[in-house]
């Protein structure tokens, strides 16, 4: 079958006739009210707006919580673990005649995850 380019669109209900009677939505906040009074008109009104406004509820409730947990979990307590490495040390040597040469040596640090080594 060929594309020919038409699309058939449902046309708008009233209620989105009603809200762009001027082609374009003014963005102003929502006088007292006036959400509630929305959603009813649009539960009567529009299919399956019910559900999908309970199911946007519960997805915003599970994001909250996921949010609340996640904070929760951050501001536990780390696990004490200690970081030690022990002086640096010293390697010496015996020269010719009495002199002694010392080298210094570095020493591999360890993590232990308590306090005691």
């Amino acid at each position: 079958m060929a594309y020919s380019g038409y699309v058939w669109s449902e046309p708008p209900s009233m209620t989105a006739m009603k809200y762009h009677r001027a082609g374009f939505v003014e963005k102003r906040p929502f006088l007292p009210g006036e959400r509630l009074s929305l959603a009813r008109e649009m539960e009567t009104n529009v299919a399956g707006f019910r559900e999908v406004s309970k199911n946007l509820s519960y997805a915003r409730r599970e994001a909250s919580n996921q949010d609340r947990v996640r904070q929760s979990y951050s501001l536990e307590r780390t696990p004490t673990t200690s970081y030690y490495k022990s002086v640096v040390g010293t390697r010496s040597s015996k020269g010719s005649g009495g002199i002694f040469y010392s080298e210094q040596v570095g020493r591999l640090g360890t993590f232990s995850a308590s306090r005691r080594l």
